[in-house]
């Protein structure tokens, strides 16, 4: 089963996808928002938390956790330039209890290791871009049902019902998101609803008390289009409101990832520098 999950640059009309299927194999691909193009990237023998990554503001950096369970570096976060995975400067990681690291600025990242309340020094064989500063994530007590809740917060979502904290003696308590799709009506939203166990489920809210749901792996608003994916494939939704009336879709299909194979890619050359 293939399944799509993506990170919007927030200054950027840019985006990078996270194709996982087989459940032990990812890929990256770049998404050109404008032009709703895309740019296949490498892959990965192994997992990538996509909820705990993030792009950098002009989408042209991304931090990931990545894992293989074995080895040396069973489990890891790592810079690099999407689609691609080459590492610029990589870190151990502690298991996979570590939260989400998040770019703060184009050249500043919110390093979430937790190896020690001080060590920011890279693994072995790894020096700190000098056009890139890390800074100290601290470790905030607690775990949210979505990992991801920090970049979703940051990025214009809000609670609106429920608990965001992973509670594991609260199996059935749902935390419900949405945020905003239409910039000057700001009662129309796509809505989010996850369990402890992380599954989510989506919802568009006309705000005239019509909430219709919406079959998503993934979704996230930009320009006043819903962008969602289902089933490995990609889809936009225009939104568009007149004489408080609300109208969504259709879907348009924009690409189908369902018939990628695992290929064994290197990094362009551009991809291995700053």
């Amino acid at each position: 089963m293939t399944n799509l999950y993506c990170i919007l640059a927030r200054a950027a009309e840019t985006g990078i996808i996270f194709r996982r299927g087989p459940s032990k194999q990812v890929r990256l691909i770049g998404w050109n928002l404008r032009t709703h193009t895309f740019e296949p990237g490498q892959w990965l023998k192994g997992r990538i938390y996509e909820r705990k990554s993030d792009l950098s503001p002009n989408g042209t950096k991304l931090v990931y956790f990545g894992a293989k369970y074995t080895g040396e570096l069973p489990t890891w976060i790592a810079v690099s330039t999407p689609p691609f995975l080459k590492a610029h400067v990589l870190w151990r990681a502690v298991g996979t209890w570590s939260d989400l690291s998040l770019f703060e600025t184009d050249s500043t990242l919110a390093l979430a290791t937790y190896l020690s309340d001080s060590s920011l020094e890279p693994a072995i064989g790894f020096k700190l871009p000098p056009q890139l500063q890390v800074k100290h994530k601290p470790w905030p007590g607690h775990f949210h049902k979505l990992a991801d809740h920090s970049r979703l917060i940051r990025d214009g979502w809000s609670v609106y019902e429920g608990d965001p904290l992973y509670r594991p003696d609260a199996q059935v308590q749902v935390v419900s998101y949405r945020r905003p799709i239409l910039e000057k009506s700001r009662s129309v939203y796509l809505e989010m609803s996850a369990a402890n166990d992380g599954k989510v489920s989506y919802a568009l809210n006309d705000g005239y008390g019509q909430v219709v749901g919406l079959k998503a792996d993934w979704a996230e608003v930009r320009r006043e289009n819903v962008l969602f994916s289902l089933g490995g494939k990609m889809f936009r939704m225009a939104v568009t409101k007149s004489n408080k009336k609300v109208k969504f879709g259709p879907a348009i299909e924009l690409a189908d990832f369902t018939d990628m194979k695992f290929e064994a890619i290197e990094a362009p050359l551009w991809a291995t520098n700053w």
